[in-house]
């Protein structure tokens, strides 16, 4: 399914039509003597389309936006989900994604100087802490960061406008110039050759004038075409006239001076890119060679095509000027590329039927993929947190894509994921996920690639505890969840990583790590105790850090009576 919107920022347009650009050269360099010569002005012009139009169509083929276009800084921040809970017991909190649990403490608690542990495997949850703890702090700098990029911007646009403006002055003098020479041209009325020629081409509405200041022929004009040729030709030679007229009126026919005035709005526009001004050299010389090569094709159906071909590269040869001309404001000939066009010809042979086919899947292929590949930025978040009572995860979708998913895709999608999650029997996360996402696949109408979830092990505290309580961890206290004792053994460090649970304290006699396996049941429980290896590493390394001192956040982290907890029981 495609979703055409019409909202591409130009920084993407800019980064996108780079990467066509780049890509095109590369299989320019690879394959131009190879493919037939129409290949490359179709690709030329998909781009130009790319560069100009702020069109974001995205498919299934689409890229992913780059992280630096993700929007600003803050973003994250500012967009907040609420999660949704259906049928679930009110003992279990939940909460928006990035947003920490702190559990409350009671005031009685006796247990001081509590820390983080030192363990590799809380290590991972101190710098995930240590990272909450710093999110204000980081938040008020993205926003100093970006007011201070908010100040270049007037700037940067004024440089750019002002680059604008001298670009298309240079051109627009460049035209103005060139065109004072055409001014005084003659109209050729009687030269019953050239009339009859272009009649034989269908082309007797065409105009031809002669002056005696351009050195070559040229096509000039839009609406109205003129062909425009060197006083100093021989007009008595029919073959040679016969030459520069088809070849004039090719260009007519197959609109390049359309394409390259189009160019040439884009090189106004994204004067700045030097890929931009590559690909305008490239573009003209491609027209030339496609034009030679639709020539040519009209004198191969004759039995003297190898004739033909030398006699039309001694035409080209012989109109050759010396220097160079604009040739983007101009269709015309141009001996800059001279001695290539002249290769080409004399090499020239009818693209054979497999050739001539997989040109065309290279530009179907290569204009769908050029069309479809870049996506404007787009918000991901498909649904908040959604969890029930009946199973034992919680599940939040987002999208991989710019999909179009129609109206109220939100309480759609919660209905698809309560509905699969309401008559799952197996708690299995691999076959939730794989039943969710065919589920959002159906209902939408969209590959099922467009979807991705993010999966959390959701328990309340009655079952997780009588969890724990299986495996020989139970509650000192009922009203406090967060003090524990291990058969008896008051736990110093504890760590159950799945759950998202951490705790540290300075005295204990015991360290535990809760290991659980894929359907997030408990099967083990490692214990280390003083005198093992691991304790001593861990105590050792406890008594060289400092007890860290944490702000009050929004609930992140919360410190009472000495006690700092930090909860990620939920994303």
């Amino acid at each position: 399914m495609l979703n055409l919107k019409m909202n591409m920022p130009f920084y993407l347009m800019v980064f996108y039509g780079s990467i066509m650009i780049s890509t095109v050269l590369i299989l320019r360099g690879l394959l131009k003597n190879r493919l037939p010569k129409f290949v490359f002005p179709i690709l030329w012009s998909v781009i130009l389309l790319r560069l100009l139009v702020p069109f974001s169509l995205s498919s299934p083929l689409s890229m992913k936006v780059p992280a630096f276009a993700q929007g600003n800084p803050f973003d994250t921040a500012i967009a907040q989900n609420t999660a949704i809970t259906e049928d679930i017991s009110t003992e279990m909190p939940y909460i928006a994604q990035g947003t920490a649990i702190a559990e409350d403490i009671p005031t009685e608690t006796t247990y001081q100087d509590v820390t983080f542990s030192s363990s590799a495997e809380d290590e991972t949850a101190t710098n995930r802490i240590q990272e909450a703890v710093a999110e204000e702090t980081a938040f008020e700098a993205a926003y100093s960061d970006y007011g201070l990029q908010n100040s270049y911007i007037p700037i940067v646009l004024f440089i750019y406008f002002i680059g604008i403006l001298v670009t298309a002055g240079i051109l627009l003098t460049q035209k103005y110039n060139y065109s004072k020479h055409l001014k005084n041209s003659l109209l050729v009325e009687h030269n019953e050759t050239i009339n009859t020629l272009l009649r034989e081409m269908d082309m007797g509405h065409i105009l031809v004038f002669t002056n005696d200041t351009i050195a070559s022929p040229l096509v000039s004009g839009l609406i109205a075409p003129r062909i425009y040729l060197p006083t100093r030709m021989d007009f008595s030679n029919a073959e040679l006239l016969r030459h520069i007229l088809c070849h004039e009126t090719m260009h007519i026919r197959r609109k390049d001076n359309w394409l390259k005035t189009i160019m040439l709005i884009t090189l106004c526009i994204h004067w700045f890119n030097p890929l931009v001004w590559i690909m305008s050299r490239y573009l003209a010389s491609d027209l030339e060679m496609a034009c030679d090569e639709a020539v040519l094709h009209l004198y191969n159906c004759n039995d003297d095509a190898d004739e033909a071909k030398k006699n039309y590269a001694f035409s080209l040869l012989a109109m050759a000027i010396s220097g160079s001309r604009p040739t983007l404001l101009y269709s015309a000939f141009s001996k800059t590329e001279v001695e290539k066009r002249i290769q080409n010809i004399l090499h020239y042979q009818k693209a054979s039927a497999l050739l001539l086919a997989f040109s065309i899947c290279l530009v179907l292929s290569g204009s769908v993929a050029f069309a479809t590949g870049g996506q404007a930025p787009f918000y991901p978040e498909l649904t908040p947190f959604c969890s029930a009572d009946s199973c034992r995860w919680g599940v939040r979708a987002s999208l991989t894509r710019d999909a179009s998913l129609g109206k109220n895709a939100q309480d759609r999608a919660e209905t698809v994921i309560f509905g699969i999650m309401h008559a799952d029997t197996t708690n299995d996360p691999d076959i939730l996920n794989e039943q969710i996402i065919a589920g959002l696949s159906s209902e939408f109408h969209v590959e099922k690639n467009a979807f991705v979830l993010d999966m959390s092990l959701c328990l309340n505290d009655e079952e997780l505890y009588a969890e724990y309580e299986k495996w020989g961890l139970i509650r000192k206290d009922a009203a406090n969840n967060l003090l524990l004792l291990y058969n008896g053994e008051t736990i110093r460090t504890f760590s159950d990583r799945m759950i998202g649970r951490y705790m540290s304290q300075q005295e204990g006699a015991v360290d535990l790590t809760i290991e659980r396996n894929r359907l997030g049941e408990i099967v083990a429980v490692n214990v280390f105790r003083e005198g093992d290896t691991e304790y001593d590493r861990r105590t050792e390394k406890q008594n060289r850090n400092a007890i860290p001192t944490y702000p009050i956040s929004d609930g992140a982290v919360t410190e009472t009576d000495g006690v700092i907890i930090h909860n990620y029981s939920l994303p």
